[in-house]
């Protein structure tokens, strides 16, 4: 369990509020998604290459289902506000 709760940790230092992607994750919302997706690919093992092994591919993953099932927003230019350097 404390491996999934730095991966969770990681999460949320680009997704959580004041992240680097900030779209307003909570703790919960990331613990639920990263239960979902390890449960649908299983941990990373010699016979499981496609499992979780909580880098970025993995990070990005979790990050898809918050959008999918908590209705979050990727951050764009647009949302944040932010002027294109000509």
């Amino acid at each position: 369990m404390i491996y999934i709760m730095e991966f969770v940790n990681y999460v949320k230092g680009f997704y959580s509020k004041g992240g680097i992607y900030d779209m307003g994750a909570t703790d919960m919302q990331i613990l639920e998604a990263t239960n979902k997706y390890i449960h649908k690919v299983g941990f990373y093992s010699e016979e499981n290459s496609l499992g979780f092994s909580g880098d970025s591919l993995d990070r990005e993953h979790v990050r898809d289902i918050m959008i999918r099932d908590f209705g979050l927003v990727f951050p764009t230019p647009k949302t944040y506000n932010l002027k294109r350097v000509s």
